[in-house]
């Protein structure tokens, strides 16, 4: 049973960046859960007291909230340098705040917990799970005085734009639920969790709008051990004895990650873009509940 468990895992999570990795992840994991469980009856949406039940789940978060990069303007007075690109003096530029959606893709995560029934109506839980969002361009930089870049001119409004690398996000939590008993198939639940993630570092590159100056591999945010709090709500509906189906959404607090300015020097403000790197969110997953 652990065995078939891990190579479906496993094989999801090297499918990761297809769209349609969400639905393979399902698909098996509904042909390899009747062999995972009992055919004991009972209803699986509602927690079985002293019984342990596996649940994978796959889904994505919406952030809401949180600030990756801060908002800060400077002129330069002195000769500084990014990624060992010289910047000149009397160089302005202003950079606008930024939360993890305006410069992430929308995440994938995958993940899958086991429940243990405290009660008929309430559960302990914990699991771990996996987070990649893919980097997006976005307008880093807008110049606000005239001035060299890697010793070619910039001129007034024009943009350093910037793409981080690839977020990526493991974590292991632990939580509460508790459940309504509606007579029925159907059973909404709440919870709530606590979790520690370990985030790879996090590089930012640089492209200029109009003279082609390229500054890639720019340490931004450290390899970071963090910490994650949320609230759950969802359902749970019995599809079969063995098996149950569900959605759960709510609302996480991401905390932030270590700022890198290993390859910035010669700035007042620009130290401070990377103090926060922490993400309020909306996650939605979908969740398959199987039988021991």
């Amino acid at each position: 049973m652990q065995l078939k468990m891990s190579v479906a895992v496993t094989a999801c999570s090297n499918r990761l960046r297809k769209p349609a990795s969400v639905f393979l992840f399902l698909s098996s994991l509904l042909l390899i859960a009747p062999s995972l469980a009992d055919a004991e009856e009972g209803s699986v949406s509602l927690p079985m007291r002293d019984r342990l039940t596996v649940e994978p789940y796959a889904g994505t978060t919406f952030a809401v909230g949180g600030t990756v990069l801060r908002e800060f303007s400077e002129v330069l007075t002195q000769s500084a340098n990014v990624g060992g690109v010289p910047f000149s003096t009397a160089l302005g530029f202003e950079v606008r705040e930024r939360d993890f959606s305006d410069v992430f893709e929308t995440p994938q995560e995958i993940g899958v917990q086991l429940n243990y029934g405290v009660s008929d109506l309430s559960e302990l839980f914990g699991g771990v799970s996996y987070m990649r969002a893919a980097g997006k361009s976005f307008d880093a930089l807008l110049f606000t005085f005239t001035g060299t870049l890697g010793g070619v001119p910039v001129a007034v409004g024009s943009t350093l734009f910037g793409e981080f690398e690839d977020y990526q996000e493991f974590a292991a939590n632990a939580g509460f639920r508790r459940f309504l008993d509606l007579d029925s198939g159907f059973h909404p639940f709440v919870g709530a969790s606590i979790g520690a993630r370990k985030v790879s570092a996090i590089d930012l590159n640089f492209r200029h709008s109009s003279n082609g100056v390229v500054i890639d591999d720019v340490g931004f945010y450290k390899p970071s051990l963090a910490y994650m709090v949320g609230l759950q709500a969802g359902f749970r509906y019995d599809v079969s004895d063995a098996i149950a189906l569900g959605v759960s959404t709510g609302v996480n607090y991401r905390s932030q990650l270590r700022q890198d300015d290993s390859e910035v020097s010669g700035f007042r403000e620009f130290h401070n873009g990377n103090n926060d790197g922490d993400i309020i969110d909306i996650p939605v997953s979908v969740r398959l509940t199987a039988k021991f």
